[in-house]
C-alpha cells in the first residue's frame, strides 16, 4: 500500500485586528511658546498705557460677564485699550477738583487782596469769603439795604459778578462785616486755635457769636471754629 504523502492541512493564522488610529502629533511647543510670549507682550503693553496691574485687573473682571473672552485678539485689544482710556480720562477729570495742596489762605492778607479785587467789580462790605475746590474763589459783598452781591475771584486774581441778590423788605444793612481789622483778628485767632488754611470766613448778625472760620489742617481735617466779636474761641469742633 502506497505511503500517503499529503501533506496536512496547516492551521489558518487569526485574523489580525485593525491597527488603531495612530494619535495625531502633540502641538509643537515652540509654537505655544511664541503665542504666550506674544500674548504676554500684548497684555504688559495694555497694564502700563492704563495705569498697571490693578487697571488691567479690573478691565477684566469688568468684561468677563459681557462675553470678553468670546472677542478676537485684536477685538480684545482694542476693547480693553478703550476701557483704560476712559478709566485714565476718569481719573484726570477727578483730579481736577480734588483739593490742592495749597487749598485756602494761609494768612488775612491774602484774604483782604480778595476783597480788595471783589470791590472792584461790585459795591458793599464783605461779610463772607468761601474758598472753592477749583481754586476759586467766592467773596460776599452786602449793601447798606441788605442786597448781596457774589463776586467770584478766579485763580490768577481776575473778578466777575457771579450773583446778585436784591434786597427784601426785611432786609437792613450787615452788623458785622471783615474789614481789615476785623479779619485779621478773627484769621489770627482761628489759626492760634488750629494752625492750617483758612477755608471759610463769615460774619453775620448773630451778637454772641458772629464770626465764623473754617480751616483746613495739614492731615485733610476741616476744623470748623466760632469765635465773639473779639475774637475769642467759642467753639471748635471737626466739620463731617
Amino acid at each position: 500500500m502506497s505511503e500517503n504523502t499529503t501533506t496536512p492541512d496547516q492551521p489558518t493564522a487569526p485574523i489580525a485586528e485593525a491597527q488603531t488610529e495612530a494619535p495625531a502629533a502633540a502641538p509643537s511647543k515652540r509654537r505655544g511658546r511664541t503665542a504666550m510670549i506674544a500674548g504676554g507682550a500684548t497684555l504688559g503693553a495694555l497694564l502700563l498705557v492704563g495705569g498697571g496691574v490693578a487697571i488691567g485687573a479690573a478691565v477684566a473682571d469688568d468684561r468677563d460677564d459681557d462675553g470678553f473672552d468670546s472677542l478676537s485678539s485684536s477685538q480684545r485689544t482694542q476693547t480693553a485699550s478703550d476701557d483704560i482710556a476712559a478709566t485714565t480720562e476718569r481719573t484726570d477729570d477727578d483730579a481736577q477738583v480734588a483739593p490742592a495742596a495749597d487749598l485756602g489762605a494761609a494768612d488775612a492778607a491774602e484774604l483782604s487782596a480778595l476783597i480788595d479785587a471783589a470791590k472792584g467789580v461790585a459795591t458793599g462790605e464783605p461779610t463772607a469769603i468761601d474758598a472753592n475746590r477749583d481754586g476759586t474763589w467766592d467773596v460776599t459783598l452786602t449793601a447798606g439795604d441788605g442786597a448781596e452781591t457774589e463776586v467770584r475771584i478766579s485763580a490768577d486774581g481776575s473778578a466777575a459778578v457771579h450773583e446778585t441778590e436784591s434786597a427784601e423788605a426785611d432786609d437792613r444793612a450787615p452788623k458785622n462785616v471783615l474789614d481789615a481789622a476785623t479779619l485779621a483778628t478773627m484769621v489770627d485767632a482761628a489759626l492760634a486755635e488750629q494752625p492750617g488754611r483758612i477755608l471759610e470766613i463769615d460774619a453775620d448778625d448773630d451778637n454772641r457769636s458772629p464770626f465764623d472760620v473754617s480751616v483746613l489742617t495739614g492731615d485733610r481735617r476741616v476744623i470748623d471754629i466760632t469765635l465773639d466779636a473779639s475774637g475769642s474761641v467759642i467753639a471748635s469742633e471737626i466739620d463731617d
